[in-house]
């Protein structure tokens, strides 16, 4: 499985990584700790530098030919001054990852006997290093046999061991069509509340990871316990607060990928393409500065800085890439706020965090799940697919709301008779 070089191509790539350990001899290992060490102190070297220059690019300039005596490879300097640059506010480096870029510093090979090894060159000599034959390993012979190749690797020290984090990829296939939509509202109460609106399947409407935020504070709990003890000096007390971090950063990761996974899976049962609010800017209205002074900032940061908004989204880009299906992007402005069934707004609909009451027509129904239905339709809206609803007839958006925010055509709605209830039904022709 060599790697081959990289081909000058326009169309997008998609990527993932496989973790791999390396199994290198005795010497081997003293040239890998060499390097790290020469490495560590290349980088306290420039931190100095960083402030100097006003773009990476600069800095590059800067202190690239200064530096040269290391004997560092070229690809791993400029690597190491990328990654000093982007962490400037750091005092001091203790440990520094080793990257390469294929086949530049590094590449993929087979020995005579079959044998993976990794073939990398952090100083000028480029070593071989034995990769384990494990679980690891396996999968990544499957991903090759399915048009994947390697591209890059970052190698670190953990536990003992050198790991190699080996990044693979391949050419992003095309988006398959879709007929249907499914909402996902993404919330700090509940991690995910999706709403499938499909012509030819029944209404889906799931609540998943309702735990998450629960788990989070109790981890905060215990971390308030442990950071008591360890300001007393208890040393198991700071033990335990490292061990804590690493187990909730776990769980959270773990428990994304899962709502992710079930996600994904309905969308390509059903070809329905999956619709999340864009709210990536909404924590920079929550700063220290512009929240100065408001009752109740501190608690609405903290749980904003906790809410895992951004795990959950690419977990669900990578997995809906990998299955050809789209994510489309909407705006989130009054997606709480308008009915799901009347398609009217009003800011005294929203009673209490989980009730949605309306306050023209009366509708009452789980916010969330309103607001999944909403974000389904804008979604269906923006693709150009017809606006049906799989718990109402008729459009429950106003017309002139849709189109003051996606300037596109919209689709006439037949008129059928449905029975619309409290908890929404599927309409009967």
């Amino acid at each position: 499985m060599q790697t081959k070089g990289r081909k000058s191509t326009s169309r997008k790539m998609i990527e993932k990584t496989i973790p791999l350990v390396l199994n290198p001899g005795i010497e081997k290992k003293k040239y890998l700790n060499i390097a790290q060490v020469k490495i560590v102190a290349f980088a306290n070297q420039l931190l100095p530098f960083t402030n100097q220059a006003s773009s990476l690019t600069k800095f590059h300039h800067l202190v690239y030919s200064k530096h040269k005596y290391l004997g560092i490879q070229s690809q791993v300097q400029e690597a190491v001054q990328r990654r000093v640059y982007a962490a400037k506010k750091a005092r001091l480096f203790r440990n520094f990852p080793l990257e390469f870029n294929f086949p530049r510093s590094g590449n993929l090979k087979f020995t005579a006997q079959g044998h993976p090894i990794l073939s990398l060159s952090p100083l000028k000599k480029r070593v071989a290093f034995p990769v384990k034959m494990n679980g690891g390993w396996f999968r990544l012979q499957d991903c090759v046999r399915g048009g994947w190749e390697a591209h890059s690797c970052i190698v670190f020290k953990k536990n003992r061991q050198w790991v190699a984090h080996l990044v693979i990829r391949r050419p992003l296939p095309p988006v398959q069509e879709v007929e249907g939509t499914i909402g996902v509202d993404i919330g700090i109460k509940v991690a995910a509340a999706y709403t499938l609106n499909h012509p030819c399947f029944p209404l889906v409407e799931q609540y998943l990871g309702k735990d998450l935020a629960w788990k989070q504070h109790q981890f905060l709990k215990r971390r308030v316990m442990l950071q008591k003890h360890a300001s007393h000096g208890s040393v198991s007390a700071r033990r335990a607060l490292r061990r804590l971090k690493y187990k909730e950063k776990n769980y959270v990761q773990t428990r994304c990928a899962q709502i992710a996974h079930e996600i994904v899976d309905l969308a390509v049962l059903t070809r329905s393409a999956i619709v999340v609010e864009d709210v990536t800017h909404l924590r920079k209205k929550w700063t220290r500065q512009a929240t100065k002074g408001k009752h109740g900032a501190k608690k609405t940061r903290r749980q904003l800085n906790k809410w895992p908004y951004r795990v959950l989204l690419y977990k669900l880009i990578h997995l809906a890439q990998l299955q050809c299906i789209p994510i489309i992007p909407v705006s989130p402005h009054f997606t709480s706020q308008i009915c799901s069934r009347c398609g009217k707004r009003s800011k005294l609909s929203r009673n209490t965090r989980d009730l949605y009451r309306c306050h023209f027509c009366g509708f009452e129904v789980h916010a969330d799940r309103n607001a999944s239905r909403n974000i389904s339709l804008l979604g269906k809206y923006q693709q150009g697919l017809k606006l049906f609803s799989s718990w109402l007839s008729y459009l429950p958006v106003p017309r002139e709301r849709l189109t003051s925010c996606y300037p596109v055509s919209v689709a006439e709605v037949p008129s059928t008779t449905s029975h619309s209830t409290m908890n929404g039904s599927v309409p009967v022709d």
